[in-house]
């Protein structure tokens, strides 16, 4: 009996250095894949810190974009203003030159009657 006893024991003994073992080879896996999520989490961190500083440069640019555009919108009208201003001047300057050759033609007819 003590004999069977210490071969049990021993199957026991066999049966939980196995199981030992196995849960040391999962263990070691769980640490690995551990590590791999570390890694992967430093890289994601990095990845996401890179695409906040490319947010705010573009958010920068977009706001330096919209104050240019203002500018250049203010500018269009100021110029769509002088050439308004200018055809106006040219109408009147054109029909003053129409005037004055009216007044020309009449002056050379009054010569020539003379």
């Amino acid at each position: 009996m003590l004999e069977e006893d210490l071969a049990r024991a021993e199957e026991k003994s066999e049966s939980f250095e196995g199981k030992t073992k196995e849960t040391e080879i999962e263990l070691t896996n769980i640490n690995n894949i551990l590590k791999k999520m570390e890694a992967a989490e430093g890289l994601q961190s990095e990845r996401e810190d890179k695409l906040e500083t490319n947010i705010r440069d573009l958010e920068a640019a977009k706001s330096d974009l919209s104050i240019r555009a203002e500018n250049a919108e203010r500018q269009i009208q100021v110029l769509e203003e002088n050439i308004l201003k200018l055809e106006r001047d040219f109408e009147k300057e054109h029909n003053d030159h129409k005037q004055t050759q009216i007044e020309l033609e009449e002056l050379n007819a009054e010569i020539n009657d003379i």
